[in-house]
């Protein structure tokens, strides 16, 4: 049976693909529904070192919210105050591996603050970005969320009330991105990406992705007391103990991930 999001483990890496060709990639319940449960059953997989979010296909990798007239996107149970994309947020947010976007397409609307959950993004040379929403009488209230703590405020102001698209360069070039390539070689670029995030400690970059969500809103002073705190935490360790093991040894760390 299909379903609109497919799981696929692949060594120490959790692929999250929206399968919605026909729709080019576009949001729905059960998307959002399908990757939130997606991240959470990489979270709870101990062997899970990264998550990997992309489309179906070569045109899209999420063009929105599906806005056809039988889509529920828009459909809301009034008796519940949370909304599903905000679900999906709300475990991103709780989501301590790296999570990086395989832009393989168009990124559009909702696939823009998908894009924005990721800790690091990768695409193809032909990916267009935007937020048309104002042009259909919305505004991209929840995808500032995330594009907010990524984006100049002036670049995002431009995307938000014009609602015109940008290409890849210029998506990297305000700092979207981490990389654009052409579209034969994302696969390679992504597994690339993926291979030096992996062979790091996972101790160490869950400790720092909490630690990086913990200061955003912090002044300077309680920012250094936090910090400070966490030095010895770390220091505590076993992937410490053995990566300090492994540089003073000259060899390459094996690490127990706790």
């Amino acid at each position: 049976m299909k379903t609109d999001v497919t799981v696929e483990k692949r060594g120490n890496v959790q692929w999250l693909t929206i399968d919605r060709v026909e729709k080019r990639n576009a949001l729905n319940p059960m998307v959002m529904d399908g990757l939130r449960e997606g991240l959470l059953q990489a979270s709870a997989d101990p062997d899970i070192r990264a998550v990997v979010i992309t489309g179906a296909g070569e045109k899209a990798f999420c063009a929105g919210a599906d806005l056809q007239t039988n889509a529920t996107t828009f459909t809301f149970d009034y008796s519940d105050p949370r909304v599903p994309f905000a679900k999906l947020q709300r475990v991103v947010f709780q989501t301590d591996i790296p999570i990086i976007a395989r832009v393989n397409g168009s990124c559009m609307a909702g696939g823009m603050g998908l894009l924005g959950l990721c800790d690091m993004a990768i695409a193809s040379d032909n990916a267009r970005f935007g937020l048309p929403e104002v042009r259909i009488g919305l505004f991209p209230m929840m995808i500032l969320t995330t594009l907010k703590r990524i984006l100049p405020p002036r670049q995002l102001n431009e995307l938000c009330m014009t609602g015109d698209p940008i290409d890849a360069q210029h998506a990297l070039s305000i700092g979207m991105l981490n990389r654009v390539v052409p579209a034969d070689e994302l696969d390679a670029a992504v597994d690339a990406l993926v291979n030096r995030v992996i062979i790091r400690s996972p101790t160490a970059i869950r400790r720092g992705k909490y630690a990086l969500r913990a200061v955003e809103d912090m002044t300077i002073e309680q920012t250094i007391a936090f910090t400070e705190s966490q030095v010895p935490l770390a220091a505590m360790t076993e992937d410490f103990k053995e990566g300090l093991s492994a540089f003073n040894e000259k060899r390459d760390p094996d690490w127990p991930n706790r």
